[in-house]
């Protein structure tokens, strides 16, 4: 029985802030892990759906009804899957959390392998093919969440088999994407390097210096047996589903005694006044400090805080991570409804009852595809 989307909505708030265990991943000798999380269906359909399409007529949608998968509803709140008649669709979105590295966006590279099986018991006809792409990111997270989608059919097929195998990290390609700032369209948050070809070429020119590994194996044969499944990810449809539980936001235990002042920043540091070196006295070292916009850059401390400072070096604004456990002005914290919200800041100088923006004099609250507050940014009245 489909859940709801008003009894899917706690499991998405609890699956939006969870990193994986990052024993689970693997990383380059010396580097920290990247912590990948799952990301609710609802978040990653907003971050990628066209603003102007209705969901129902996306070609994502429709690929999805031809196995029976509604995804204005689907039976769970973090992956939507299904097999039937001799067709596999699979749809889920992943981001990272807390992921620091030495640039403001990512690298991800993936091998695919491809298996038909034309008769029960003859050997598979195999392809490998390559993709290389790149992402922004934001605090240690992706700007946007990364979809991963298959619809695939069987046709004279007895049995198909996808194996992806994924590295996504911190890295360049000499020549071609290197620095610290986003070398692509600046007006854009992801950048396809290649798509899936049989040329290894520029998948073997990515250069890593930190990176976490993970697997996707597909499969589904005539008889209507299917698989699903991602051991980092915890994925193993469709035996199990992965579990709300493990979904509960890490928040940092540095952010609790927090406390945002709009306007201002926080009560030792002051937008428009304090430098980098003021931050560091104060927040400590910095887990990341790396390009943003003209002349600027974003320092990011422990307690879910990054500070973005302007090209003269003072700070501009100041934004939450998920980590943050801390408050802003008159109670806000995050999780929050809008109702919520309403009641201890009053109605917004601007943004709609359903804007993913709300305004209040020095901050903005942005809410998440499932109406809660996912970030605070202290800027200036």
């Amino acid at each position: 029985m489909p859940i709801s989307l008003q009894r899917m909505l706690p499991w998405m708030l609890l699956a939006l802030w969870m990193p994986l265990s990052a024993t689970a991943q693997t990383q380059s000798p010396g580097a920290a892990a990247l912590n990948l999380r799952l990301v609710p269906l609802r978040v990653g359909l907003s971050d990628n759906q066209p603003k102007d399409t209705p969901l129902e007529q996306t070609p994502l949608a429709k690929e999805a009804a031809k196995v029976g998968l509604d995804l204005a509803a689907p039976p769970h709140p973090l992956v939507a899957a299904a097999c039937r008649d001799g067709r596999m669709f699979y749809l889920f979105y992943k981001g990272t959390e807390e992921a620091f590295g030495e640039r403001a966006w990512m690298l991800q590279r993936i091998r695919k392998t491809g298996r038909t099986w034309l008769s029960a018991d003859g050997p598979p006809e195999e392809k490998v093919t390559y993709l290389v792409e790149a992402f922004k990111t934001i605090g240690g997270t992706l700007k946007g969440s990364d979809q991963h989608f298959g619809s695939f059919a069987l046709r004279d097929a007895q049995r198909r088999e996808v194996i992806k195998e994924y590295e996504i990290g911190f890295g360049e390609i000499e020549g071609l994407a290197t620095g610290a700032a986003w070398p692509f369209d600046l007006k854009r948050s992801f950048h396809m390097l290649q798509d899936y070809a049989p040329d290894a070429a520029l998948y073997d020119q990515v250069k890593f210096t930190q990176v976490s590994n993970w697997r996707l194996s597909v499969s589904f044969a005539r008889d209507g047996a299917w698989s699903l499944v991602s051991p980092e990810l915890g994925l193993n449809l469709p035996k199990s589903m992965p579990e709300p539980e493990q979904s509960l936001p890490k928040i940092d235990p540095a952010s609790r005694s927090i406390v945002l002042l709009p306007g201002q920043g926080l009560a030792s540091l002051t937008l428009g006044e304090s430098t980098v070196e003021d931050a560091l006295k104060i927040l400590g070292k910095a887990l990341e400090d790396v390009p943003a916009g003209a002349g600027g850059r974003n320092v990011s401390f422990a307690g879910g805080l990054t500070c973005n400072f302007d090209g003269q070096g003072k700070l501009n604004t100041l934004f939450t991570r998920s980590s943050f456990g801390g408050q802003a002005d008159k109670g806000l914290r995050h999780g929050q409804t809008r109702d919520e919200v309403r009641k201890l800041a009053g109605a917004p100088l601007s943004g709609a009852d359903q804007d993913a923006t709300w305004t209040y004099p020095g901050l903005l609250v942005k809410f998440d595809a499932t109406d809660v507050v996912a970030r605070f940014v202290v800027m200036r009245k």
